[in-house]
């Protein structure tokens, strides 16, 4: 019996941990190369990482240092959030278009090329900024958001192609899960980075500074590219690793957002793809709202002197859980993913009780706690889907994936202002809530982000229950049955 045509095959097993069953993995890998080979597939993975890793933290940079740039020219916070939604927005819209031509597509060559249109952008919005200054007056938004789009769409597609070579640059074993876990926590790393290098570079260079920043990422990451010892299977286009894939017709540019909903749609029939897909939105979800609530919280309530030891604090959980995911990745799998998420919605819980703020040991305890725990569950996620997904279907099966994780992250930045300010702030300050929960809730300053952090951490372990409850392979035949 086969798996029906154009459907991402199932799972191999109906496993009983739904999120990380490594002995239930059924996934067709590529070929191995010989152990003489090993080192050369090794070494490509640890150029491309390190080359998308600039790229990440130059588009990063470039993102929060063109919108504080643009912030304190107008005084306006509108400009900073647009520069930030644009680049979102961009980020998603590139997906239904890039993920179903990659299948067809040679990758090296999509990341060549998607690096340069990332180093035209900046150069034009330098161009733009020189033109700008010559004039006596600072450059319209309007001309300054489309270059900033095409640089956040030509990240998109880079990370599309990474995600998907993964597979193809390390062997299977225990190499693999170490190398998603650094990838998956690449993004961590330069989030904590970007927004302190792109105040500073700002503050010292102004936008220039980070132009340049911007442009010589996008050209060192396209020299790792290029310069990177890539494997005979990485060089082909993912639809030669797979047989039902050979001899079709190449997919038009009108075809592609119809191929994605097909995607989509065949994702969703999935069971075990549906349950990690809806826990990995989630978890996106709740990731990006702290990322906006967290340090709005700290600063109004509690200082910057305690923003500064919660940043030590969670760059060095970080880094140790980042430590503890490379030392012990194969022992950390379905049961790891769902003790820790149910750790995390705890942490985010603390924070919604007054009490907490108060007790500093408990209070960083929570966040080292929190924090320690994030790079491992990414990574976990990571692994996951490489190994639901069969290599050849990668491309597509990861551009649904990102298009859903990062649509929720934009709505989690969206959602959160709109939730403290419309609904909790003016919620908290009704003066006929009991007393037993005005004293556990608070009602100073900053309370209703502090709420709202609690909230979320109620949205995570909802959304783990939910998915763990159902039957494993819910709507979803076994691999080999038709």
């Amino acid at each position: 019996m086969v798996a029906r045509r154009g459907s991402p095959p199932p799972p191999g097993a109906a496993s009983g941990v739904p999120y990380g069953d490594r002995h239930g993995d059924r996934t067709r890998e590529p070929e191995q190369p010989p152990p003489s080979h090993a080192k050369r597939t090794d070494s490509a993975f640890w150029w491309l990482w390190g080359g998308q890793l600039v790229s990440n933290l130059g588009t990063q940079v470039s993102l929060y240092g063109l919108g504080l740039w643009l912030f304190q020219l107008q005084n306006h916070l509108l400009d900073f959030a647009a520069v930030a939604i644009v680049v979102q927005v961009a980020k998603i819209l590139a997906l239904p278009v890039v993920g179903p031509h990659l299948q067809q597509w040679r990758r090296r060559r999509v990341m060549v090329v998607a690096n340069g249109l990332g180093a035209l952008g900046t150069l034009a919005l330098a161009a733009l900024l020189l033109t700008a200054d010559r004039g006596g007056g600072a450059p319209s938004l309007l001309a300054l958001l489309p270059l900033q789009g095409l640089a956040a769409a030509a990240e998109a597609s880079l990370v599309l192609c990474f995600s998907s070579l993964i597979p193809l640059l390390v062997p299977a074993g225990v190499a693999r899960p170490r190398a998603n876990g650094l990838f998956a926590s690449s993004d961590g790393l330069v989030l904590i980075a970007a927004p302190f290098l792109g105040a500073w570079l700002v503050g010292i260079a102004g936008l220039r500074g980070v132009l340049v920043l911007d442009g010589l990422s996008f050209g060192l990451a396209m020299a790792c590219v290029l310069l990177a010892p890539w494997p005979e299977a990485a060089l082909g286009p993912a639809s030669a690793l797979g047989q039902q894939d050979r001899g079709q017709p190449a997919i038009s540019w009108t075809q592609a957002p119809s191929r994605f909903g097909h995607d989509l749609a065949a994702l969703w029939r999935d069971g075990a793809l549906r349950r990690l897909a809806l826990l990995g939105t989630a978890m996106a979800f709740v990731y990006g709202a702290t990322e906006v609530l967290f340090p709005a919280w700290v600063i109004t309530a509690l200082g910057h002197g305690r923003l500064g030891g919660a940043l030590v604090v969670g760059g060095l959980a970080y880094g140790l859980g980042l430590r503890v995911w490379l030392a012990h990745s194969p022992r950390l799998w379905g049961r790891t993913l769902a003790s820790l998420l149910v750790i995390q919605s705890l942490a985010l819980m603390g924070a919604g009780l007054v009490l907490f703020e108060g007790l500093i040991p408990f209070w960083y305890g929570g966040l080292g706690c929190f924090t320690l725990a994030l790079p491992i569950c990414l990574a976990i996620v990571q692994s996951r889907w490489q190994q639901l997904v069969p290599v050849a279907d990668l491309p597509r099966l990861l551009a649904v994936r990102y298009a859903l994780e990062w649509l929720a992250r934009l709505a989690a930045f969206m959602a959160s202002a709109l939730v403290v300010d419309r609904l909790l702030g003016p919620a908290l300050a009704w003066p006929h809530w009991p007393d037993w929960l005005t004293a556990a809730l608070g009602t100073g300053p900053g309370r209703p982000m502090a709420v709202a952090l609690g909230g979320l951490g109620w949205v995570l372990l909802l959304a783990l229950v939910s998915q763990s409850l159902r039957p494993p392979g819910l709507g979803s035949p076994g691999r080999n049955q038709a």
